[in-house]
């Protein structure tokens, strides 16, 4: 009797064993399906923009190229809105909107539609020297615009390799450019491509940055918040 009850354990612990080791296939996390889109180029920097919902009412995107520590360029995009109001629509319209549930964002505060949150979308290069960059405010407004590359100096064959590092805006103004991504190229120093620096950037960081420091060609995208 002992003998069979010994067994029967034994059995059990094997197929316990059987059961950790199998492979299960599981639903893929989101950090995985990033990690994956990034080996393609694709990358997107999200920023929480849900505490200026009453000091904003849009921002102007700001792009700025430079030579090393040199700007040679600065365009000011398409402008963003934050929050588009009832009272933007006409009588009728606006009607059908408090008489509809759920069509507002915030219907109390007469706020259509509220945008929380900005993204910075970036694809696979189309051409050689072309970026394609997306920005968008959540539930509102999108745009695409490119960002023309330049080769990496140095090299005979023309190169090009860039690297997208996010800023950590620091205290927000009005009226202030506020960085939100830096676009940099990578240079070549003894044989090696380089682009090395920090994973994310504050604008107390540029003075020691090694991005500020070699790199041949960068932009700063960034918005300029108004009332």
């Amino acid at each position: 009797m002992k003998k069979k009850i010994i067994i029967t354990i034994l059995l059990a612990l094997v197929a316990m064993a059987g059961q950790a080791q199998e492979i299960k296939r599981v639903t893929t996390v989101f950090e995985g399906f990033m990690e994956h889109m990034a080996m393609y180029g694709y990358e997107v920097f999200t920023y929480d923009i849900s505490s200026l919902r009453d000091s904003v009412s849009g921002f102007t995107i700001v792009v700025r190229e430079y030579n090393q520590t040199v700007m040679i360029n600065e365009e000011k995009s398409s402008h963003f809105r934050t929050c588009i109001m009832i009272s933007d629509f006409n009588e009728e319209d606006q009607k059908e909107i408090y008489a509809t549930k759920g069509a507002a964002d915030d219907i109390e505060h007469g706020i259509f539609r509220l945008s929380k949150v900005i993204t910075v979308g970036f694809s696979p290069v189309q051409l050689d020297s072309i970026e394609n960059v997306t920005l968008r405010t959540s539930r509102i407004q999108s745009m695409t615009l490119p960002l023309t590359q330049k080769p990496i100096p140095g090299i005979s064959k023309p190169t090009y390799q860039y690297r997208a590092v996010p800023y950590q805006p620091s205290a927000f103004c009005l009226n202030t450019f506020i960085p939100l991504v830096l676009y940099c190229s990578y240079w070549w120093d003894n044989g090696v491509y380089r682009c090395c620096g920090d994973a994310e950037m504050t604008e107390e960081k540029e003075k020691d940055s090694n991005f500020f420091k070699y790199c041949p060609h960068y932009y700063i995208i960034g918005a300029i918040f108004h009332k």
